[in-house]
């Protein structure tokens, strides 16, 4: 494994899962939504005649006070595990595996720890630290919802949302800086792709949503597929979740 690659696991090792793995663009990527229905995760506007939907606060988000899921995706072709735990709105844990443990990251809502432990390289950085040295832009509200396929708490509506068939659209401005792209289902009211787009930097990500499951009432994606572009990466992976628990006490453990 490539030791930039390595280093970026051990910025926000959740990303690694979303950037490093494939080269296939966004724009080539399709998943069906909770009813079957086929959408395409382009960041397209649709036509000026399509009907207006309602807006975003109708959207069904995910409530948790703790959260436990193991976690599998792709780097360079190589198969990586992992766990994931979150306390809400204050700690994002993960810990990424290949046999033994490849590296582990702490956020919280000011900054983001790592260590990679194979080559012993360590990370305390700002989330602005982060945009100047990757290119990736993003904060922890943001990161913390997108992950559950919720909408994150700080976005401010930028234009009305456009509904084609089951699919509704919706265009939000994050602080001027950034735009998020959102697609959910009119019928089910749950998020199915987030596209976000800095112009800053000129990094997107785009995720999309399936395979939606029940833990203890909260409808979770178990399946996120991901794609990356900015500075350094233009490449695309799907990270599954599983043995997801729900609001159970949990430790954070991290050292440096």
């Amino acid at each position: 494994m490539k030791r930039n690659h390595l280093h970026l696991i051990a910025v926000l090792t959740l990303i690694v899962c979303i950037a490093l793995t494939g080269c296939r663009s966004h724009r080539d990527l399709q998943r069906n939504d909770d009813n079957g229905r086929q959408h395409d995760t382009t960041a397209t506007k649709p036509h000026a005649t399509t009907p207006r939907a309602p807006r975003l606060d109708s959207i069904a988000n995910t409530s948790f006070a703790t959260l436990t899921a193991n976690f599998r995706c792709t780097v360079d072709g190589i198969s990586v595990n992992g766990q994931l735990r979150m306390s809400n709105d204050s700690i994002i844990w993960i810990s990424a595996s290949k046999i033994v443990e490849l590296g582990r990251a702490l956020l919280t809502p000011s900054r983001a720890q790592a260590y990679t432990k194979l080559i012993s390289k360590k990370y305390n950085l700002t989330y602005n630290d982060i945009r100047q040295r990757w290119g990736i832009d993003v904060d922890f509200a943001t990161l913390q919802a997108l992950l559950l396929g919720n909408c994150p708490p700080d976005c401010r509506k930028s234009r009305e949302p456009q509904r084609s068939g089951d699919t509704v659209t919706m265009w939000m401005a994050q602080g001027g800086e950034r735009q998020l792209t959102l697609k959910y289902n009119y019928v089910t009211r749950r998020l199915t792709a987030a596209t976000l787009t800095s112009k800053a930097t000129g990094q997107q990500v785009t995720l999309t949503y399936s395979n939606r499951q029940n833990f203890s009432g909260q409808f979770l994606p178990t399946t996120v597929s991901a794609s990356i572009k900015s500075r350094q990466f233009n490449e695309q992976t799907t990270i599954s979740l599983d043995r997801i628990t729900l609001n159970q006490p949990q430790k954070y453990p991290f050292n440096m």
